[in-house]
């Protein structure tokens, strides 16, 4: 049972050209070796594996792959962005997300 989370200040995704599968990753990066890769499952009916921990500060997270649209623009546009990982209580809690913001603040220039 574990709990982290780290502010995102890096990212890169990429689609395989070769691949049948798994063909679009998302990589996310914090300070102090904190990752996240997330992977997408193309079909939007498969279950999804949970977040776990991979090594110490390195995490693997699953989304359906028509959310990757959804994910890219909150990198894009939203500030800040954060990887929260929380499998504890046998309840898989993990998420990106931004954090609170006031209404009607606009983005950051």
């Amino acid at each position: 049972m574990s709990q982290d989370s780290f502010q995102v200040v890096n990212y890169q995704y990429y689609h395989w050209s070769s691949r049948n599968s798994g063909k679009t990753n998302l990589n996310l990066e914090g300070v102090g070796g904190k990752r996240c890769s997330v992977w997408f499952e193309e079909d939007p009916e498969a279950e999804l594996a949970e977040a776990h921990q991979i090594a110490p500060n390195v995490y693997s997270f699953c989304y359906h792959h028509h959310q990757l649209a959804a994910l890219i623009d909150m990198l894009r546009n939203e500030k800040p962005v954060y990887v929260y990982f929380n499998n504890d209580n046998g309840f898989n809690n993990s998420r990106i997300s931004t954090n609170y913001e006031p209404v009607g603040e606009g983005e950051e220039s």
